[in-house]
């Protein structure tokens, strides 16, 4: 299989620039940032393929010598991407090198050993692929079931779930739940800063009044927690305190519905108005607990 030349040239030419400018960034969906990485995979398949319309690579001598070629010139792109304010990435040269060898086998002229390297090139790039098509559901799920923000009823509103450190830990629970029939058991631990993330809201919030937020905490002791809350234009500022917001709340023993009022959240940045159409997340969080604790979410939505 082969793409017309002028095709796969225009193509190479227009994924070029984007190896070293823009891309997503900490505040990125999780669907842009698999399908970014993706683009990899298509971009040096794309490469071979327009490579071998007017010369095949044949023989295993001279895949070898691309293969060590495509490593080459992945760990070229990502030190210079380090000097124009990228992240480097081992995963970024491997998926060069998978796509190489996709571009590389569907580009020759198919003999019962092209096909099986077809299939295994195909099997290398499964993985990445599968990211894509899981991350654009969750985004399907989460948009769908919008303004209830998370149920954790599913794996995919269960990635949306994210601890903010190593000590966090997360499991869903059918033991308590306030909604669908379970909720989020998260264990904080003793950081200066231990919680979770709730990324992406998947919808616009400027019709809504408040947000709610269904809180169980099994201790008999209160435990206090801050809710922050921040948009896009937030996070790809300075990330100044002021400019989000902030409250504590303390969660008494057994069940808490804590209700925040949206249009608090609205002038909360000390020079200009939340954008409630670009909501980036909510994060959950305890300050420099003395122990261990535990609590359970469920139920997030708008009202």
């Amino acid at each position: 299989m082969s793409l017309p030349a002028w095709l796969s040239g225009l193509c190479v030419l227009v994924l070029v620039p984007f190896f070293f400018v823009g891309g997503p960034d900490a505040s990125s969906s999780v669907l842009l940032k698999n399908a970014w990485n993706f683009g990899h995979i298509i971009f040096f398949s794309l490469l071979l393929l327009l490579v071998q319309s007017f010369k095949p690579i044949v023989g295993w001598q001279r895949w070898l010598r691309v293969t060590f070629i495509a490593i080459a010139v992945g760990c070229l792109i990502e030190f210079v991407q380090f000097f124009v304010g990228r992240n480097a990435s081992v995963d970024d040269v491997l998926h060069n090198v998978f796509g190489v060898w996709l571009g590389l086998f569907w580009g020759q002229k198919p003999s019962p050993m092209i096909w099986r390297l077809r299939f295994l090139s195909g099997l290398l790039i499964a993985p990445a692929a599968w990211l894509v098509i899981e991350s654009a559901l969750a985004e399907v799920v989460m948009r769908n079931q919008f303004p209830l923000l998370n149920s954790f009823e599913s794996r995919y509103e269960l990635q949306q779930l994210q601890a903010n450190n190593a000590g966090v830990k997360i499991q869903p629970t059918q033991q308590l739940h306030t909604h669908g029939v379970s909720s989020a058991h998260i264990a904080l631990a003793t950081e200066p800063y231990s919680g979770v993330s709730l990324l992406g809201t998947y919808g616009d919030w400027s019709a809504y009044a408040g947000l709610l937020m269904d809180f169980y905490n099994p201790d008999i002791e209160p435990l206090e927690l801050v809710v922050k809350i921040a948009d896009f234009q937030h996070d790809r500022g300075d990330n100044n305190f002021n400019d989000r917001f902030n409250r504590r709340i303390l969660l008494r023993p057994g069940w808490n519905q804590v209700r925040i009022d949206l249009n608090e959240v609205r002038t909360a940045p000390h020079n200009r108005v939340m954008l409630m159409h670009q909501i980036s997340g909510i994060t959950i969080f305890a300050v420099s607990l003395p122990q261990t604790r535990d609590f359970y979410l469920d139920n997030i939505r708008l009202q």
